[in-house]
């Protein structure tokens, strides 16, 4: 995978994101050979985050992480 950044503004700080996004995998119900695939959700991994240059990925809150998944979902749905 390759890691992508973004900036990004939660509650009115910018930050810089270093993440990779992997697509959603529809569901297959059988291949030819028989075998089939139960399918994937999309995925956000956040690798690192930086306020104002500095790393701040260790003592940001579930809340931010969260916001900043969302926001990326929301980015490649469109």
């Amino acid at each position: 995978m390759k890691k992508s950044k973004i900036e990004l503004q939660v509650d009115d700080v910018w930050l810089e994101v270093e993440y990779d996004y992997t697509k959603e995998e529809p569901e297959v119900t059988y291949y030819s050979d028989g075998s089939g695939h139960p399918g994937s959700p999309a995925g956000v991994d956040v690798y690192k985050v930086k306020a104002g240059g500095v790393d701040i990925s260790d003592i940001i809150s579930d809340y931010v992480f969260e916001e900043i998944e969302t926001m990326i979902h929301k980015i490649y749905e469109d």
